[in-house]
């Protein structure tokens, strides 16, 4: 834990109004490290993914897995949203935008890449789910908020030396 010593009155309001005015900086720093660290993870799960060639599934004989071209849609998809501060927490979301490559008859535009991973992740009548964020996130927690806690200490220790 970072420690900060003061003399007198006048040198702790002075540290307070330091930290005040660059805690944003610092908790937006700390976030963008820790979120690098989740999203590095679930890049992986996504890598892991199953494929299998292209066909219809069904309920007696659902799909395992997607495509090679959804796989790579997914992987080119992926990334975090802008850190943005919102209620007083400062946080970013992980998630796949856009529209896949191959278009469909339903999909003129090729169908968009969050349904497709929302039906790998939970599954649906035809397709046998396959969770990638959550286990992702869970396996990466306690190593984001380990290094978002030195990012912050670290900028503690800089900020008051």
């Amino acid at each position: 834990m970072a420690k900060i010593e003061f003399k007198g009155i006048d040198e702790y309001a002075e540290r307070l109004s330091i930290l005040f005015k660059d805690s944003e900086k610092m908790v937006r720093r700390a976030v963008y490290d820790g979120a690098a660290i989740v999203a590095d993870e679930i890049k992986a799960g996504l890598n892991e993914l199953p494929t299998e060639p292209s066909r219809m599934g069904t309920a007696e004989n659902p799909l395992i897995g997607v495509t090679k071209r959804q796989k790579a849609d997914l992987i080119e998809a992926f990334g975090l949203a802008p850190i943005k501060e919102e209620n007083g927490y400062v946080q970013t979301k992980a998630g796949v935008d856009g529209y896949g490559s191959v278009p469909t008859e339903s999909y003129p535009n090729g169908v968009p890449n969050a349904m497709l991973m929302r039906s790998v992740e939970s599954g649906t009548s035809f397709r046998k789910k396959h969770p990638v964020f959550r286990p992702a996130v869970n396996r990466a927690r306690k190593k984001a908020e380990e290094k978002m806690k030195q990012v912050v200490e670290q900028q503690l220790e800089n900020m008051f030396k």
